[in-house]
């Protein structure tokens, strides 16, 4: 290593760069693959559900349920389930995000159906 410091070093970037590039192809392959296999599918719309309400409850679990609790009692969040709210109101709250919600986290049917899920539950 005393003739020639710079080879050791040079080698190591070269091996280096050429790994981030074969695993980056792979990587690319990887998606291909879970896409044909059914897997990543992120969007609670596409799955089948019976009524409306199972699928507010799916969003709900997913979106909504880490601040205002599982059984809609409030966590960091107010709690859902006094009865005080209307379908228009829940679907407002969706839309603007009062507080420290942030606004427009499901939009269209996926609101419309985690509306119907907390009016279902708060009976």
């Amino acid at each position: 290593m005393r003739g020639k410091p710079l080879f050791p070093f040079a080698l190591t970037a070269f091996l280096g760069i050429g790994l981030i590039i074969v695993l980056s192809f792979v990587g690319i392959n990887q998606e291909d693959i879970a896409s044909e296999n059914g897997e990543g599918n992120e969007n609670a719309a596409e799955e089948e559900f019976a009524s409306p309400v199972e699928l507010g409850e799916n969003i709900f679990e997913g979106t909504c349920a880490g601040c205002h609790g599982g059984d809609l009692s409030g966590a960091s969040g107010p709690p859902l389930n006094g009865g005080n709210l209307s379908h228009d109101d829940v679907l407002a709250a969706i839309a603007e995000g009062p507080g420290n919600m942030p606004d427009g986290l499901v939009a269209g049917e996926e609101a419309d159906a985690v509306a119907e899920f907390i009016m279902a539950e708060s009976e």
